[in-house]
């Protein structure tokens, strides 16, 4: 019997450097992969942080979009205290006893979390010393939220009226004196103050350094002890002028 012997010359496999080269490749795709991965995670904290910053904010100064009657109902911390929050906890907690404090100004989960909403999602501190300013630099850039306007524009702004009576007559000089005109705000250190004027012979009145907010204004005739009560709504950089009269003829 002839014994036939075959000589295998092919081989199914990897020989040293085809293995080599695809762990080269291998790693390369995977380097790639975390860096993409890497960038996916940083952009949804920096989503995060910015949408964060932007609650901060609101809850300082108040949200626009909030109305009641078609009117802004919400100016936070400011429009409650007349003052600039000194650090992002007095958003959260009454630390000072302040009477006119209606906070937590921030809604849940900030509430339930004594101490993440201010850090950024990089776990580093917001840079925040009571201005209008807000920053993150957990980012290993600075993401800054600024609050539109000047701290002006929230902390003293004028109020101006005209008061007449039921006939649309002005008080003039003989009357202006009888007309007490109070109007109670913030004081920025969690009272109230009443400011007093009185109208000129025009009927026009003016109040200055009046803090963003819905405050309470008194208008009284103060020889029939008639007295209008009404609230008024400061915007940031207040430009409206408001016109009142009594129900009774008096000028």
């Amino acid at each position: 019997m002839i014994k036939q012997i075959i000589k295998l010359d092919n081989y199914n496999g990897f020989g040293l450097i085809e293995l080599t080269v695809m762990i080269i490749i291998i790693g390369l795709m995977t380097s790639l992969a975390m860096q993409s991965m890497q960038t996916i995670v940083n952009n949804a904290k920096m989503t995060k942080t910015k949408k964060e910053m932007d609650l901060l904010a609101q809850a300082i100064v108040g949200n626009p979009n909030i109305m009641t009657n078609g009117i802004r109902s919400d100016f936070g911390y400011v429009g409650d205290i007349g003052a600039f929050p000194t650090n992002l906890g007095n958003l959260v907690s009454n630390t000072g006893g302040y009477s006119t404090w209606h906070g937590p100004y921030l809604s849940l989960p900030y509430t339930e979390d004594t101490a993440g909403y201010k850090t950024d999602e990089w776990g580093k501190p917001y840079n925040f010393s009571g201005g209008l300013t807000i920053s993150s630099i957990g980012s290993g850039t600075t993401i800054i939220k600024k609050i539109p306007g000047s701290t002006s524009d929230y902390l003293f702004n004028t109020v101006n009226g005209i008061i007449k009576d039921v006939n649309d007559s002005l008080p003039n000089a003989i009357y202006a004196d009888s007309v007490d005109i109070i109007m109670t705000v913030p004081n920025g250190t969690g009272g109230t103050l009443d400011k007093l004027t009185h109208p000129d012979s025009t009927g026009s009145f003016s109040f200055s350094n009046i803090p963003v907010g819905i405050h309470s204004l008194k208008i009284i005739y103060v020889p029939a002890v008639d007295t209008l009560v009404r609230y008024v709504t400061v915007l940031p950089n207040n430009k409206k002028s408001y016109l009142y009269k009594f129900a009774s003829s008096y000028f």
